[in-house]
């Protein structure tokens, strides 16, 4: 029988998560943050594709003045990227025609059942063609541990994801385009990204193997992706925590990201399902370690030392 995770233990770690978001969110560097993203908005996919043709490594494109606006500035020398900036009809009085990099790509996605009139050249530059202050730091740092605790989780919780049917492969990290991994309920896998360091891969499947028991992703559900974002990583953190790995410094990060200014509501919202899918991810890593137990003695005599808490 699995050790039972107690209520009081997940009340006390739920708080550290609304505490950790909080933080995060009432900090300066998290509204930098939000400044920054304000500005350094989406493209459109032709463009995208535009930039990389004459920029294979941008990675942060912007306009000359919404690089101003985040207090950075286009080194002397720089060539601008080209891109298509669409010119769409006016309105009316109010609704001046856009003509710059700046202001015009939003209008990509906000006046989609409009046609542009046409195009015109503008320029954006990478930000390794700026200078200036510093952009922020996203508030979601990788976990770059490696213990001894991360690594017997790692290999159970693939076990105790195998026998409920998943799949866990790994992938390059240039598959999953920035993500950790990520999991498809329609093929019943869960894909990781190779080369991270255990204590992030651990914690990752954790959350990948949430995203199955708290039933996200099924046909015909509505969904919610900050709660269901929430509710993997709490249950991740939950998890991670109990045996003995810390994930704080990313799981704060992650949920405030995605959850935006509701962060601390919605990890209480969510409260019942963590520990709910916590309890059931630990009574199957713990049926593994049991069974590890029970073959270790009798091949040897010698006591064999558990992770996690002891109950």
């Amino acid at each position: 029988m699995g050790v039972i995770l107690l209520a009081t233990d997940v009340k006390e770690l739920l708080k550290r998560l609304e505490d950790g978001v909080s933080a995060i969110q009432s900090s300066d560097e998290w509204r930098r943050l939000l400044k920054a993203q304000a500005k350094l908005h989406g493209y459109s996919l032709g463009n995208v594709l535009l930039v990389l043709s004459q920029f294979p490594n941008a990675t942060k494109i912007a306009g000359y003045h919404s690089w101003l606006a985040l207090d950075r500035h286009v080194k002397k020398g720089e060539h601008g990227i080209q891109i298509l900036v669409p010119i769409f009809p006016r309105k009316g009085p109010s609704d001046q025609t856009r003509s710059t990099a700046d202001s015009v790509e939003p209008a990509e996605t906000k006046t989609a059942k409009r046609e542009p009139v046409f195009f015109k050249v503008g320029y954006v530059w990478d930000w390794t063609q700026t200078e200036g202050k510093g952009l922020p730091e996203h508030p979601a740092r990788d976990l770059t541990g490696n213990s001894e605790e991360a690594r017997l989780l790692l290999g159970r919780l693939v076990l105790a994801a195998e026998h409920e049917g998943l799949r866990v492969v790994y992938r390059d990290p240039s598959e999953l385009r920035g993500a950790k991994g990520y999991y498809q309920r329609t093929t019943q896998t869960i894909v990781l990204a190779k080369s991270l360091a255990a204590d992030q891969t651990a914690k990752t499947l954790c959350h990948e193997l949430a995203h199955h028991w708290c039933g996200h992703g099924m046909p015909g559900a509505k969904r919610d992706r900050a709660i269901e974002e929430a509710e993997a990583e709490g249950t991740a953190f939950v998890v991670c925590e109990h045996f003995g790995i810390d994930t704080s410094d990313y799981t704060f990060g992650y949920v405030a990201d995605w959850s935006g200014e509701e962060g601390p509501k919605i990890v209480k919202r969510v409260g019942a399902t963590i520990q709910k899918a916590a309890q059931t991810i630990i009574n199957r890593v713990e049926l593994k370690q049991m069974k590890e137990n029970e073959i270790q003695q009798v091949r040897s005599p010698e006591p064999v030392a558990a992770i996690g808490r002891g109950r």
